[in-house]
């Protein structure tokens, strides 16, 4: 395979053309996810990797499936794939997740332990855990109705990790936001019709909820940013390889 095409595939596209911030959406921070991972309110080390693709890669495909498939990219793809042997191997002992404030008793707890059990079509019910440390706190799928007057509508699906009995957890949340452009009206192209635009997001932060201090060294924060930049890229590679 020649260099020019391994680097025109989703992944290593991905890779370069996605953008890293530090901030993150304020109403992820003021969500009940949040809330369950970080009841203390302490200090949160924030990330977010975000691509934007035309509207027609995704063209006929609903906002559930494409958290679906990005989901199934991110945690059964080829990066997340030691960890999820070594969290397997550990039967959940290694990195348990638990949030005092969670509900447990209103949502039906299923346990996925296997690659192929994870949907392609479908988000999994709110209190599903993966690999006995990663747990679905909550989710959204946006309306029709939901369009906002900048005509944009987000869905997503949040995903919490570790445990607020321990001094370490965070959360990913995984967001789609769909962009409806206006006709654009100029005197070259009169009534010319701009491409919607669909942004995916990997909202991410980590905390300490036992201290009020950031969580790890510096080290630590700059692999952090590295994976998750890949596993981004396996997330958006599950999606735009589906409609190869």
């Amino acid at each position: 395979m020649s260099a020019c095409r391994i680097f025109r595939s989703p992944f290593f596209h991905s890779l370069r053309h996605s953008a890293s911030t530090v901030a993150v959406r304020p109403e992820f921070l003021t969500s009940s996810s949040s809330l369950y991972v970080n009841p203390r309110q302490h200090v949160l080390g924030t990330d977010c990797i975000t691509q934007t693709i035309p509207g027609s890669a995704i063209a006929g495909i609903s906002d559930e499936k494409v958290l679906a498939l990005f989901t199934g990219g991110f945690f059964g793809g080829f990066v997340f794939a030691f960890e999820w042997l070594l969290l397997t191997a550990g039967g959940g002992r290694i990195l348990p997740v638990e949030f005092t404030g969670f509900p447990r008793d209103t949502y039906t707890t299923h346990a996925i332990w296997r690659h192929p059990d994870l949907s392609d079509y479908h988000l999994h019910p709110v209190g599903t855990c993966l690999v006995g440390s990663f747990m679905i706190l909550d989710q959204h799928i946006a309306s029709e109705s939901e369009m906002d007057n900048t005509g944009q509508s987000a869905s997503w699906v949040d995903y919490g990790f570790g445990s607020d009995k321990s001094s370490f957890a965070g959360c990913h949340r995984i967001q789609i936001t769909r962009i409806a452009e206006k006709r654009r009206r100029d005197s070259f192209k009169p009534d010319t019709a701009m491409e919607d635009q669909v942004q995916i997001e990997l909202q991410s932060f980590q905390c300490n909820p036992q201290k009020d201090v950031i969580f790890g060294p510096e080290i630590f924060r700059q692999f952090h940013y590295l994976y998750a930049k890949m596993l981004f890229a396996n997330g958006m590679q599950s999606i735009l390889s589906r409609q190869a």
